[in-house]
């Protein structure tokens, strides 16, 4: 029997038209298509008409079985009523229906078929003055084609649109073969009965990456499972800059049976923070991508399978431990991930408000191990036997993403808009670098996946990469320490050969990175690596690596909206002026950073954290740091 949650058709391919054969022949413009099916996957509208009319045909087969079908006309049972009647057109259940048509979704050939299919219609109703015959849905418009129906353009293209959705609809129906299930498979699909909530589908079924959400408290929230530059006090903190305001985290213990949350003090939350790493920033990612499918991701629970994330980190080959034990180490490391909070201070000076909102940046509302009952005899009663509960074979998690995705992953929320473009490609790969013989590859996948979307040049500094991903300390240690040095060095070689080796794209800035402190492995036969001229390391830290992820995931990110959808009220942002143009244009004018910031008549710390990347440069230091420093590089 196929299984309800997947879908073996061709979807993409709608009925073959029916145009007349002058109209058929037309060749539409294919960025009037691509424009248009942009249109039609970005507001949903036709999306939400499909699963209407899929809820409704399920529900018709389901009274169909339970003989509540009237005798006589069809007509008289009002199918849309029926089926809202019974719930079946609440958000959740619409949410779970589209979840069925995921892959197909997901898919552009399916989104510029649909958009064609309904351009070549309002074509042909425009050229012969009537509606297309297969735009008249008996029981759905009540209209006859022929009807000289309104000269309005909206009319018509909504007609065109409901007939298109019917369609697809009456297509995706017959693909589902609901003729196969009985009534109570039926009564699940439409979310009828009080049955358990099904795992979500594990990601990568389909495709080598997932897309996930790039914004800034999903940055922070990595960041903070994997460099541990995390703050003392009482209630220790790591904590980020962002425009007047800030993101901070802690740690908090949650209750699943009643998702209360309070912070951890001192002692026991370094405890916590002292088992971070990246395979628990690896489960971050996990819980991202899933609700970055989501459209209200703070209604939903997320339901996922231990055995699924054993497969997905590539745990299945592991004989070092039993599979008790690795669904102990993912509830472990669950645990972690949920122990985070997030805190979003939003400071506004020209309106002198400030906003600042806590909580979990994911609930824990389950984990639940399941396993066989072993029978066990004591040999004092052998007419008494008694079950104990063996190894677990399985763990069942449910998670809810936290309140902070009402405003940074809200699709309803207008304010929101900018930031629901904010997202990256999750590759499957990253999930399976081991982070104990490769922990800078790891640390480095994970922090180059959230910023592929925001550093499109893939152009970094090698100093504000390690600044980044390892401990403070770790570069005023390297400073007095040559054996340290040199293992660095040699990890970050290796680092960055494993993502090539996974087809992320590695490139050397020719000007920063001369070719005598370059990987072995980057350089050609005929050049000899040697030995590293003496005082490489400032030289080192000061280069500029080019680091871009595959070039699957460059085409997707460049392909993700049309300009022309793009939010007309954003501004275009002007260059980025970079921490190593500034140093730069310091070194070429004989000035320091003291002397940078009395001229700007700013504190010193704050020319620091510009040079190390810690906090934006505003509009009108920008200007005048141009007037002292003039415009070099191109950077300005």
């Amino acid at each position: 029997m196929t299984q309800l949650n997947e879908l073996a058709l061709d979807s993409t391919s709608l009925l073959s038209d029916s145009l007349s054969s002058d109209v058929a022949s037309i060749v539409l413009d294919q960025s009037q298509v691509q424009f248009y099916a942009a249109k039609l996957k970005m507001d949903k509208a036709f999306l939400n008409l499909v699963l209407v009319n899929v809820a409704t045909g399920i529900n018709q087969f389901r009274l169909h079985l339970a003989h509540t079908r009237l005798k006589g006309d069809i007509d008289i049972i009002n199918l849309y009523g029926e089926t809202e009647k019974i719930d079946a057109l609440q958000k959740q259940t619409m949410v779970r229906l589209e979840r069925r048509f995921r892959s197909v979704l997901k898919t552009d050939k399916f989104w510029d078929q649909t958009a064609t299919w309904i351009l070549l219609r309002l074509d042909q109703w425009h050229r012969e003055g009537l509606m297309p015959s297969d735009c008249s849905v008996v029981g759905v418009l009540s209209l006859e084609s022929g009807d000289d129906l309104t000269d309005s353009d909206e009319w018509r293209e909504s007609l065109v649109t409901s007939a298109c959705a019917f369609h697809t609809a009456s297509q995706w129906l017959r693909h589902l073969n609901l003729s196969g299930h009985s009534a109570a498979e039926i009564d699940k699909l439409l979310g009828v009965k009080s049955v358990a909530a099904a795992t979500r589908e594990p990601l990568f079924q389909d495709a080598e990456v997932e897309r996930v959400a790039t914004g800034y408290p999903i940055l922070t929230g990595a960041q903070a499972l994997i460099n541990s530059q995390w703050e003392d006090g009482e209630y220790p903190y790591w904590k980020k800059l962002v425009g007047e305001g800030f993101i901070q985290h802690q740690i908090v213990r949650q209750s699943p049976s009643n998702q209360q949350i309070e912070l951890v003090p001192g002692k026991a939350a370094w405890e916590i923070i002292q088992q971070f790493g990246p395979e628990a920033a690896y489960v971050f990612l996990i819980f991202s991508s899933y609700a970055t499918d989501s459209e209200e991701p703070w209604a939903e629970q997320i339901r996922l399978k231990g055995t699924d994330l054993i497969r997905l980190f590539g745990w299945g080959k592991r004989t070092d431990i039993t599979i008790a034990q690795k669904l102990k180490k993912i509830g472990h490391l669950v645990e972690l991930v949920c122990s985070l909070s997030v805190l979003v201070s939003n400071i506004n000076i020209g309106a002198k408000r400030y906003n600042v909102e806590r909580g979990a940046m994911w609930t824990l509302e389950g984990l639940g191990y399941a396993g066989q009952l072993a029978l066990t005899m004591d040999i004092n009663q052998p007419d008494s036997p008694t079950y104990e509960a063996g190894e677990p074979d399985e763990l069942y998690i449910k998670v809810r993403p936290g309140v902070w995705t009402e405003k940074f992953l809200n699709a309803s929320d207008a304010s929101a808009k900018e930031a629901l473009f904010q997202y990256g490609y999750l590759a499957k790969s990253t999930l399976q670098i081991n982070p104990y013989r490769q922990r800078l590859a790891s640390k480095l996948a994970i922090f180059l996946t959230i910023m592929s979307r925001i550093r499109d040049d893939g152009r970094y500094e090698v100093r504000t990469l390690l600044e980044r991903l390892e401990p403070k300390d770790l570069l005023e240690n390297v400073q007095e320490d040559r054996l340290r040095r040199i293992k660095l060095i040699n990890q970050w070689d290796s680092a960055l050969l494993t993502l090539k080796e996974l087809g992320w794209e590695i490139d050397f800035d020719q000007a920063t990175y001369p070719e005598s402190i370059r990987p072995a492995w980057s350089l050609s036969d005929d050049l000899d690596s040697g030995y590293r001229p003496r005082n490489w390391l400032a030289t080192w830290l000061r280069a500029i690596v080019i680091i871009k992820p595959s070039v699957k995931i460059q085409e997707k990110l460049g392909g993700h909206i049309p300009v022309a959808l793009k939010p007309s009220r954003t501004p275009a942002q002007p260059p980025l002026l970079t921490s190593e143009a500034i140093q730069a244009a310091l070194d070429a004018k004989g000035m320091t950073k003291a002397q940078l910031a009395d001229a700007l008549q700013v504190d010193r710390s704050l020319v620091t954290r510009w040079l190390k990347g810690q906090r934006t440069i505003q509009p009108k230091h920008r200007t005048r740091i141009k007037a002292l420093l003039g415009d070099f590089d191109g950077q300005m």
